[in-house]
């Protein structure tokens, strides 16, 4: 990742492509047909109220993977994998250390430590974010998530 420098001092840092904002075939705006084509009938399917109000089908599969798809438009908007043999493009996957991160992605638009993990924030240029929850230096989760 680099950094550039403007005139009055800001740093600005590039974004990851968004085509490496996935995980085990799944990307933000997939929709429940998709992910049922994919990996089959959830384990669980629940109906979440956020606490903004929104209202969100969420598709469990054992903890291992957890798709949220909007109710408004049935697009993915929050996917939560720990599964270590669902991947991203760059073949990063929960279990891998995490030292593999800056080589797959470079440095982390933001780092965030809270209950002795850290999570690694990547950014693309369209409002999605891939992170990755690290524990003990290895990564424990992997998600992505819809800004907008």
């Amino acid at each position: 990742m680099f950094i550039f420098l403007l005139g009055n001092g800001d740093a600005v840092q590039a974004h990851i492509n968004n085509r490496q904002i996935a995980i085990g075939g799944m990307t933000p705006g997939c929709n429940a047909a998709y992910t049922e084509k994919i990996y089959g009938k959830p384990l669980q399917e629940t109906v979440v109220q956020a606490d903004t109000g929104e209202t969100f089908i969420e598709y469990n599969y054992g903890g291992k993977l957890v798709v949220g798809f909007t109710a408004k438009n049935g697009q993915a908007c929050y996917i939560s994998c720990t599964a270590n043999n669902l991947k991203t493009p760059a073949g990063i996957a929960a279990g891998m250390r995490a030292d593999c991160l800056t080589r797959a992605y470079g440095k982390a638009d933001r780092y965030y430590t809270y209950k002795n993990k850290t999570l690694y924030i990547y950014n693309d240029r369209g409002g999605h974010t891939l992170s990755f929850d690290v524990k003990n230096f290895y990564i424990i989760r992997v998600n992505i998530r819809t800004l907008r």
